[in-house]
């Protein structure tokens, strides 16, 4: 982790002097040796990773090169404040600048001299490290490579040596490929998280007695995250020959082309079964492919990876059987088999009824955390032993020695992670157990902190390369089972994603370890000890009851970077008064469900300067103060709550990519319309009203992809549909980039002209009197198209020949006078989603629908029961579903409701 702090550190200097360098000419040269230092101290550190030790003078090296980057940060960023707090025109700061210019003066030697300190105290550090560390702990064996010792300790065997619950199904599946005889199909993986037992099946393949019978050869490798190619490529050749002392002595004298020409020779010439166990990347199993011939072989390989990526790349023909988490059942049947099984005391069978039910639930369906809990409880002879376990399962289970075991397996995964990975990982910690975290929201925040960084990735794109590289990081952290996909948006894009309790635990346990973020539990107002001064993040969560926030004050916290506010929307908990002034630190600033006394913003936000990311989603808050108009460093401000008086000072804000306005609001002063023309970056423009934003000419968001237009509710039909037609059209046409468009405005007629990226559009209560399909089955990248609530108001709508050949789903809701909907054979033909629900007119499916063979999933919600009634066996619409039906009947019915 140190080196992430390292490289953020790095990263916030370059793109200090990139974006500000005017402000920094006096201390560029200076910043710019701090910044090479850094860069230094990052690399020297990424090395270091590569070892371990438990010598306290280890652990505090990296310690303090941690706190000295995090010092160096603060430095630099208070200087920046005192720069920009003297930023800008106007007579009043021209003379307050004159009258400054001596402290000025005096500001830019102390920075100078700070620096000079600091590039001294990280050239010692870093020597004192280097020379009396780790040359020193190695000469004398104490520091021994990360992957090296821990191989020793989780080397793996086939032997299989305990009880298994639960592996039935997969193993009769991976069984079934494994005996095969077809061409190309050579790999089987088993993947999932640390401890479901991705080994114990391996053994239960290699033992079960069909691959005994089918393969001639059976061997098990264990490879490990440090994967040493020529010993594991020699292992390989004398497991698979088993050659005797003097052949042993030969391999090591062939050449690799020797030893794959060997290898790949046995394998075709006999059937061979390759277990690979423990994989970590995809590099590594490049570093192995050459052993095994992908053609003219009855052979097969099977392994098993933390990561799906490496099964992805291995051989998409390929079977991967992803692991699962035990159900109650299951879990309960392996507690019972592990803990009591072999004890004749039916008293003890009481107790695992009485407790063994409750603890189940904290091991998370994970067989590993339950294996182990079994083996505990299997010593426990009184009730009092058995209660003294469920009180520690509930509050200590990774403290515990017996049941350490857990965390350390997990943790393997976390320090496998990319630096810039662990971060970000580690981010998540702010979010109490169990929630559903947004991931789009979580990457923005990861923005606002640097952990995406433009120049930390060498991007090129100015637009939404950072949202890509966290998209691509919330991927990572799935396939690598560190996280878990909540919910997926039309296209597949994880939408939410939540952490297993049993790896949130050790998130947590890192994050105190790290000193990565401090956590306030609202409802106990318990904290953890650590000194105030040293928090750069806070997470204030709260279980339940009805809290004043008073006592908490944010000024004991002034080096803090990012503040969550993650209350429960019925929690009463509430701020009274001013609570940001000292926050002058802070990027991150996220006050979900956030409530103050008088239901204002505090003007004191205006002093955050350093800003990048601001949420007041579903606040109840109702005014918002002209002073965050100083924020003029902001990229993300999320004001979605009902109702809100929002100032017309976004013009200043000229960093601002991602803009979410309230879902009604009004204009402050009352005469005033939005000015968003200076806003060059924006990214994301949503809930705007096109009645108080102000349309000129020249206004153009050349970077814009994402737009919501809606109409306040009070004035949704009064408001003139030609005037409203007129500001669509120049929202539209004026944003050439855009990608996704909502329309909520009573307009009659669409716009004459989209963006040709368009690929999701969202129409409600526009009221249209034509058939909108000819227009928009032109769009080419179209690939989700929904029409809600009074979208269209005609009676027949038609899907041409050659139309909407990219359109992916579609949703037709609500649509009250629709009578007819034809397609014609040759239109729609990607569509895999489609959605009818409550278009009670409607009378029958279209013909076409029976053309589309990409069709799988198939929503009927809410229709005439004689509409369902036709599609179903033996109704005049069968044939029209038939194949959808027998490919996704289950899902399909699901959907029905009639």
């Amino acid at each position: 982790m140190a080196e992430a702090v390292v490289s953020v550190a790095a990263a916030t200097l370059a793109k200090l002097l990139l974006e500000e360098g005017v402000y920094w000419s006096d201390v560029k040269d200076k910043v710019e040796e701090l910044k090479t230092e850094l860069i230094r101290m990052q690399c020297f550190l990424t090395d270091a990773g590569a070892w371990q030790s438990e010598l306290a003078t280890v652990k505090q090296g990296v310690a303090e090169m941690k706190d000295l980057a995090y010092a160096a940060q603060d430095i630099i960023e208070k200087y920046a404040h005192t720069v920009a707090t003297r930023k800008g025109g106007g007579v009043q700061k021209t003379m307050k600048r004159c009258c400054c210019i001596l402290d000025e003066g005096i500001a830019v030697r102390g920075v100078g001299l700070k620096i000079d300190a600091f590039k001294t105290k990280i050239s010692n550090l870093e020597t004192s490290f280097r020379n009396n560390f780790i040359r020193e702990s190695i000469i004398v064996g104490k520091l021994s490579p990360l992957n090296a010792s821990q191989r020793n300790e989780r080397q793996t065997f086939p032997r299989l040596d305990h009880d298994v619950v639960g592996f039935d199904d997969d193993l009769n599946k991976l069984v079934e490929f494994l005996l095969r005889e077809e061409e190309g199909n050579r790999v089987a993986s088993i993947c999932g998280m640390g401890g479901l037992g991705k080994t114990t099946l391996a053994k239960m393949v290699y033992n079960h007695h069909k691959i005994e019978q089918h393969f001639v050869s059976r061997t098990w490798v264990y490879i490990s995250q440090q994967c040493q190619r020529r010993p594991i490529w020699e292992e390989i050749l004398i497991k698979v020959l088993s050659p005797t002392k003097e052949e042993r002595n030969e391999i090591q004298k062939l050449t690799d082309e020797e030893i794959v020409d060997k290898l790949c020779n046995f394998q075709k010439e006999r059937k061979c079964l390759v277990i690979l166990d423990d994989i970590w990347n995809v590099e590594t199993w490049n570093s192995l492919s050459h052993l095994f011939p992908n053609k003219d072989t009855s052979s097969k390989v099977l392994l098993t990876s933390r990561n799906k990526e490496v099964p992805q790349s291995v051989d998409p023909r390929g079977f991967l059987h992803e692991l699962q988490c035990l159900n109650k059942g299951r879990s309960q049947e392996l507690l019972e088999k592990i803990a009591i099984s072999r004890k004749e005391d039916p008293v003890t069978k009481t107790y695992m009824d009485k407790f063994g039910k409750k603890m189940i639930r904290y091991c998370g369906g994970l067989p590993l955390a339950i294996t182990i809990l079994g083996k505990v409880l299997a010593t426990k002879q009184t009730q009092e032993e058995w209660e003294k376990v469920l009180k520690h399962v509930k509050s200590h289970l990774y403290e515990e020695k017996d049941l350490l075991e857990v965390n350390k397996v997990l943790a393997l995964s976390y320090n496998d992670l990319p630096s810039n990975l662990k971060a970000c990982f580690l981010y998540l910690g702010h979010f109490p157990r169990n929630f559903e975290i947004p991931t789009k929201e979580v990457i923005q925040m990861w923005m606002g902190e640097g952990f995406l960084s433009q120049i930390q990735h060498g991007g090129t794109r100015n637009d939404t390369m950072e949202e890509d590289v966290g998209e691509r990081y919330i991927r990572e952290l799935e396939q690598r089972f560190m996280v878990q996909v909540g919910k997926r948006g039309s296209l597949g894009r994880i939408k939410t994603c939540r952490i297993h309790d049993l790896m949130q635990y050790c998130c947590q346990s890192k994050v105190q370890d790290e000193k990565f973020l401090h956590t306030i539990d609202v409802f106990s107002m318990k904290q953890h000890e650590v000194s105030n001064g040293n928090i750069r993040r806070l997470s204030i969560i709260s279980e339940s009851g009805n809290n004043s926030l008073e006592v908490m004050n944010f000024n004991d916290y002034p080096q803090v970077r990012s503040v969550l506010h993650l209350l429960h929307p019925c929690d009463l908990s509430y701020f009274k008064g001013s609570r940001f002034k000292k926050l002058k630190s802070a990027r991150v600033l996220h006050l979900e469900n956030f409530k103050n006394t008088n239901g204002k913003l505090p003007k004191d936000i205006g002093c955050l300067i350093h800003l990048k990311y601001l949420s007041l989603k579903n606040s109840h808050i109702n005014k918002v103060p002209s002073s965050i108009g100083n924020l003029w460093g902001l990229e993300i401000l999320d004001l979605r709550s009902n109702c809100m008086r929002v100032p017309n000072v976004f013009k200043n804000m000229k960093k601002l990519k991602h803009l979410y306005l309230p879902y009604d609001y009004w204009v402050w002063p009352v005469w005033a319309k939005l000015e968003l023309a200076n806003l060059c970056h924006l990214q994301t423009l949503v809930n705007v009203q096109h009645t108080n934003i102000q349309i000129s000419r020249e206004l153009k968001f050349n970077c814009l992809q994402v737009l919501q237009v809606r109409t306040n509710n009070q004035v949704l039909q009064v408001t003139s549909n030609k005037r409203a037609q007129v500001a669509i059209q120049k929202l539209v046409s004026c944003s050439p980039d855009m990608n996704k468009l909502s329309l909520r405005v009573f307009i009659k007629k669409l716009p004459s002209q989209f963006s040709p990226n368009l690929a999701k559009l969202t129409l409600c209560e526009t009221g249209l009197e034509n058939d909108p399909m000819p227009t928009l089955e032109r769009l080419s990248n179209l690939k989700i198209l929904r029409l809600l609530s009074q979208s269209f108001k005609g009676k027949k709508m038609v899907c041409s020949k050659r139309g909407f050949l990219q359109l992916k789903s579609l949703v037709l809701c609500h649509l009250k006078r629709l009578e007819e909907w034809t397609v014609e054979e040759g239109a729609l033909l990607s569509l895999c989603t489609l959605e009818i629900e409550d278009c009670k007119k409607l009378e029958t499916i279209p013909d076409g629908l029976s053309f589309i063979t990409t069709l799988q999933e198939l929503k009927i919600i809410n229709m005439l029961l004689s509409f369902k009634e036709s599609l179903d066996e033996g109704g005049p619409d069968f044939d029209k579903v038939q194949h959808v039906k027998s490919s996704m009947e289950q899902k399909f019915l699901l959907y029905f409701n009639s």
